[in-house]
């Protein structure tokens, strides 16, 4: 048996290598290994105020800033015992959509290489683009920023855009709503596409899937005590992998496939079992996303209350589940008799998915299985929680 090693797989965020073990050409076995430094966000949150770690939080990540935003305050709020009024649920709501968006736009350029001919290749990064810039703006006034919304507060929102600029994104909608739909023909215009896409049209296989919400996310959807972590040199007991500095994540003893497919799969009639079906899910998830901001524009009344007013900090234990870009986004938190952040623990999507990952790659072509372990979208930064110690 054969090994290829990538000492660099690139186009994924973060830093990562794989070693595949191929056999006349086609994969027995991978191993994908994170390298990326771990960014210790659950230790630095130790005795800050609530307020400090959701803004802290969201800096693990430059694309699922959000989604670590809303999974924190969803733990504090559960934690302390209040809840949002309904603009402030729909105000967070759109921002986790928007960043669901971006997202999945940013992949879809990751992927372009390849799912997308060389001479059409072009023509779809510019319009990805295009896409991106216009829902980031959706951000920008809506939560504060194009990353890292600092609107997004525990209780609601800490600020609302005007009535002028609010108005404004209602009457640009239509215009966001264009440039997807000349994206998403791009997308899934099978003339354009490579030998690899056919591969993974052609190679189906079915894992358990995880999935809270499909908009937002519940932790009363899913057993937030059967969700295990271990160190991923644990899980793979091979000398390559003591070299990664990532937790995997398990639901119930089992491996799970979390993200688009798994919402699909999960909320609605979606049957594509084909690695190319992520890659359809995914089209779909973005076009649901902004189909449901787009609602959320409208129910939100503008003379209502977006914030709790009047929060007490103190002690308790919280919860917070969120469905970020990539699948099911789970914070621990616990609070002290001051308020004070006692413990935290994250379990983010990749960590569910790395192992589905290299189960997925086998007995595909070593070209296709280095495109899975993009397909899967994997956020390593997210991912590092691992220092071994000499």
């Amino acid at each position: 048996m054969g090994e290829v090693r990538l000492d660099r797989v690139c186009r994924v965020a973060g830093e990562a290598k794989l070693i595949l073990y191929e056999e006349d050409g086609t994969v027995q076995d991978a191993l994908f290994i994170a390298t990326a430094p771990v960014r210790g966000f659950e230790k630095m949150v130790i005795g800050k105020n609530p307020l400090f770690a959701v803004e802290a939080v969201m800096r693990i990540c430059g694309l699922c800033h959000a989604s670590h935003g809303i999974a924190a305050v969803e733990a504090v709020e559960h934690a302390i015992g209040i809840a949002p009024p309904r603009n402030g649920l729909l105000m967070r709501e759109a921002l986790g959509l928007i960043n669901r968006a971006q997202s999945h736009a940013l992949q879809f350029l990751m992927m372009a290489g390849d799912l997308i001919k060389e001479e059409k290749r072009n023509e779809v990064l510019f319009k990805l683009m295009d896409f991106h810039a216009k829902v980031s703006d959706y951000l920008l006034k809506l939560g504060g920023a194009a990353t890292h919304p600092p609107n997004l507060t525990i209780g609601g929102m800490l600020r609302v855009p005007k009535w002028s600029v609010f108005n404004n994104l209602k009457a640009r909608f239509p215009d966001l709503m264009k440039s997807w739909e000349e994206l998403k023909e791009v997308l899934l215009d099978e003339d354009v596409q490579t030998e690899i896409a056919e591969e993974l049209r052609e190679a189906r296989r079915e894992m358990p899937y995880l999935a809270s919400s499909f908009f937002y996310g519940d932790r009363y959807n899913i057993r937030t005590d059967a969700v295990e972590t271990m160190p991923y040199y644990e899980f793979r007991k091979e000398e390559p992998a003591r070299e990664s500095t990532t937790l995997v994540a398990f639901y119930d003893g089992k491996k799970v496939e979390a993200g688009p497919r798994a919402r699909m799969k999960t909320y609605r009639e979606f049957r594509d079992n084909s690695l190319y079906g992520i890659h359809l899910a995914r089209v779909l998830d973005t076009e649901l996303a902004i189909l449901r901001l787009g609602e959320i524009l409208d129910e939100i009344d503008m003379n209502e209350a977006f914030r709790v007013k009047n929060i007490t900090f103190g002690p308790g234990r919280g919860v917070g589940v969120y469905e970020a870009p990539r699948g099911t986004l789970i914070h621990y938190l616990e609070l002290g008799e001051e308020g004070r952040v006692v413990s935290s623990k994250i379990v983010v999507p990749t960590m569910f998915n790395i192992p589905v990952m290299e189960e997925m790659a086998k007995g595909l072509s070593v070209k296709a299985a280095e495109a899975v372990m993009r397909l899967y979208d994997p956020c390593i930064p997210c991912t590092t929680h691992v220092v071994r110690m000499r």
